[in-house]
């Protein structure tokens, strides 16, 4: 397969972005944020200083009355399935950064953690239909060929729809997995399908946007191309009125989102391209504590 060279040089710069907060997220004990799926409880013991307190059980403490912490064992390695969205709508974004770019960059950091943490990731790449997956696997290269795969992905007038990628999922893994999902979540309710994978799996949703679609700094008329129809249209952001529009829709399906993730016991993060991601996504990790499984 011919690879273009500019594909080359941009998975190889992505790595470069990446690697420092892949040290990052391993040094804060990338594996404490997902316990309950590669590891499992083997004692307790009484708490001594420096222990993390995140592993305290409150309830032993206070039947005890001495601070008393969980112990946990490696039970298997992590399996992580990244679902991406290339739908139309990833091309949305300045010149200089789209989403589809931001996507790549937190595939370089998610699926890189994974493998040098010895765990496997696999890819779900979709759009109205699964496109491309790619089994979970433990290697550097895979990780690799998942990225070219993604800058290589056609995204023209495509639009998006995330129940079929979640019913696939569901199929397709056989053992309790970390399953993360990358989009800005413009698709039909997904609710019945996200609710029965979040029955055996650990979800968390990585909801990715763009600050003009919040209206935010926005000037001008603009001619606007849906990027799932093709079709174009005048967007007046010198109106107050349409840029607070803007908004409200914005945070309105923000918050839909974040709803139904609560309600799932998923977890629910937003990211925006103008934002230092990479750092935000290492510092939820590491906030996040384990897992509820």
């Amino acid at each position: 397969m011919n690879i273009p060279q500019e594909i080359l040089d941009q998975v190889a710069q992505l790595q470069l972005v990446a690697r420092r907060s892949v040290s990052t997220l391993l040094s804060g004990d990338y594996r404490s944020a997902f316990h309950g799926s590669g590891m499992q409880f083997k004692e307790f013991r009484r708490y001594e200083p420096g222990d993390d307190i995140r592993h305290m059980s409150w309830t032993v403490t206070a039947r005890t009355k001495h601070p008393t912490i969980k112990l946990y064992e490696e039970d298997r390695e992590l399996n992580v399935l990244i679902l991406i969205d290339v739908s139309g709508s990833s091309l949305f974004g300045s010149v200089q950064k789209r989403k589809i770019d931001m996507y790549a960059e937190l595939l370089a950091l998610l699926g890189l953690a994974a493998v040098k943490s010895k765990d496997n990731v696999g890819m779900l790449f979709f759009n109205e239909t699964p496109v491309l997956y790619l089994p979970p696997r433990d290697t550097q290269n895979h990780v690799l060929h998942g990225m070219i795969s993604l800058l290589q992905q056609p995204l023209q007038g495509r639009p998006s729809d995330l129940r079929p990628a979640l019913l696939y999922a569901q199929n397709v893994l056989k053992n309790r997995s970390i399953v993360i999902v990358l989009s800005d979540f413009l698709v039909p309710d997904f609710s019945p399908e996200l609710r029965m994978l979040a029955q055996r799996h650990e979800l968390v949703l990585l909801h990715c946007v763009d600050d003009a679609e919040r209206g935010v700094g926005l000037k001008g008329v603009y001619e606007v191309c849906d990027p799932e129809t093709g079709d174009f249209f005048l967007l007046d952001a010198n109106s107050k009125s349409v840029r607070q529009e803007l908004q409200q829709r914005a945070i309105m399906h923000q918050h839909q989102i974040e709803d139904l993730s609560r309600k799932c016991k998923s977890d629910y993060f937003c990211l925006s391209v103008q934002d230092d991601y990479l750092q935000r996504l290492v510092h939820f990790f590491r906030r996040r504590g384990p897992a509820r499984l």
